[in-house]
């Protein structure tokens, strides 16, 4: 079967939370003066001392939660050049807030004000009332000096193409990645060469002082792991509280970092073949989870030259939008009955609309109507490809494509032929992330659950050795990240640890 084009590929990696002062309770303008003890980095003292003005959202009718901007520069090397400004939403605490939570749900190219927004539904109502919750857009997302590349109807073909295993193919799929990062650099100008996690991490110390926090509080979620510990790792002594869920290994290549993931999600894959079959409906053919695995890949296989119709005129399903399908339903163990729901409509209806639709729903893509409800695409091709120089040494990509085939047989061909997409891509970071040691620290929570796709277990073993002061949590379940849904078990100690100061045993584990 043949390797899928550079655009493809690039859909999925990484995708798809000491006490500080009381904020006051005046709308009007804070007085952000930064405090003795964190130190400003010279030449910033002017956007670290920007006074704040927060006021009503204007796309959120909630009254809990108010906006604001904060005004960075746009490279740090010349704060005295241009400067852009950074998005922010406030969930206010329902109870008197001891501080300021910053959180990121990930991507990278996620938006943090939708997790603000939805506070409760990601946070505990204990945590709520003790935190306000800060969720805001890094710089290249959102609402923050957004990214563009594409009109949505055309960025809606791109990712529709499938090129044939021809060089012909191969030909088209590499012109059509030019035409895509030609089409970035044209519309987002000298911002392409300033979103890396560094910038972004610099951004946040920022906030943290516009704010007038001494210390940074804060969640991530997945690549927000990622931007946490290259926080960690920059401004060591303004830590506060941080959670660190679903890790990102900082210390390993873009090589390893798709084989890592592409092994996670084969075995989450597993895990859904053993549930699938012992359910009495079951769409896949066999006896065993090897024959019915087998079928499963014959399927995948047989839309190449025959691709499933859909619902929607024009689209139809080919391998890519196959395989991104199916991974987008196995980042919970919930969303495993629509997976079977899916293939039951592929298999017995010849209708390939719900395979379309997680596959859209990966992608920020709404099926009827065609447009992306964000960029996150777009700023995740950004954000990974400044902070992942892409490895294109031919005998490393030929080990690396070796090993896929080995060890994730199904999604091998997913990952498969190195990362041409970023290897195109026109700007690198001035530095590569990791590892992250962050000497001198507070303690911090690193989060891994046994069964994640996306940031496999092995990842937040890692991270939590890397960091000094690291503190090992594991979830003995299955999905993409453990807050929320693995229980009391895992939320009483990060919430103990927020609002108590508790620090929980290293290498607590708690099962499903």
């Amino acid at each position: 079967m043949k390797r899928f084009s550079a655009i493809a590929a690039s859909i999925v990696l990484f995708a798809a939370a000491c006490s500080s002062s009381v904020p006051g309770e005046d709308l009007g303008s804070e007085s952000n003066g930064t405090d003795e003890t964190a130190s400003v980095p010279e030449g910033l003292e002017d956007f670290y001392s920007q006074d704040v003005e927060w006021g009503a959202c204007e796309d959120s009718g909630s009254i809990n939660t108010e906006c604001t901007t904060v005004t960075v520069p746009l490279n740090y090397d010349n704060p005295d050049g241009e400067s852009i400004e950074i998005a922010v939403l406030k969930a206010n605490a329902t109870g008197e807030a001891k501080g300021s939570l910053f959180v990121n749900p990930g991507g990278p190219g996620a938006s943090g004000q939708d997790v603000a927004k939805s506070a409760s539904f990601y946070f505990t109502e204990q945590l709520r009332e003790n935190y306000d919750i800060i969720g805001f857009d890094p710089r290249g997302v959102g609402d923050s000096a957004p990214i563009d590349c594409l009109p949505d109807d055309e960025l809606g073909i791109m990712l529709d193409k499938s090129y044939d295993d021809t060089d012909e193919g191969e030909a088209e799929s590499l012109a059509d990645t030019k035409e895509i990062i030609a089409s970035c650099s044209e519309s987002s100008g000298g911002l392409l060469e300033f979103v890396s996690t560094i910038d972004a991490a610099k951004d946040m110390d920022v906030m943290r002082a516009a704010f007038g926090e001494d210390k940074l509080d804060y969640f991530g979620f997945s690549y927000g792991t990622h931007l946490g510990g290259q926080y960690a790792e920059l401004f060591p002594e303004n830590v506060g509280h941080m959670v660190l869920d679903g890790a990102v290994d900082p210390a390993i290549p873009s090589l390893d970092q798709s084989y890592f993931q592409a092994v996670g999600f084969e075995q989450a894959l597993d895990a859904y073949i053993d549930y699938c079959l012992g359910e009495e409906d079951c769409p896949l053919e066999g006896d065993t989870p090897e024959e019915a695995k087998a079928f499963l890949q014959e399927t995948i296989e047989a839309t190449e030259d025959n691709p499933v119709p859909t619902s929607i005129e024009d689209r139809v399903v080919s391998p890519g939008i196959f395989y991104t399908g199916i991974a987008t339903t196995l980042y919970s163990e919930e969303t495993w009955p629509y997976l079977s729901q899916a293939l039951d409509m592929l298999l017995n209806q010849d209708d390939g609309s719900l395979i379309l639709t997680f596959n859209d729903l990966m992608i920020g893509r709404d099926t009827f109507t065609g447009e992306f409800s964000d960029n996150s695409l777009e700023a995740r091709w950004a954000i990974n490809c400044i902070d992942y120089p892409a490895d294109i040494d031919e005998a490393a990509v030929a080990e690396n494509d070796a090993r896929l085939a080995e060890d994730a047989p199904l999604f091998a061909p997913y990952f498969q032929g190195g990362d041409t997409f970023c290897s195109e891509w026109p700007f690198t970071a001035d530095e590569v992330p990791g590892p992250f040691v962050a000497e001198g620290s507070s303690e911090i929570l690193v989060i891994g659950t046994t069964g994640d796709p996306a940031t496999p277990y092995q990842s937040s073993v890692n991270l939590a050795e890397q960091l000094e002061n690291g503190i090992l949590l594991t979830w003995e379940g299955e999905g993409h990240t453990a807050y929320g849904t693995a229980g009391p078990c895992i939320e009483d100690a990060v919430d103990d640890y927020f609002i108590n100061d508790t620090i929980p045993e290293d290498g607590l584990v708690c099962p499903a």
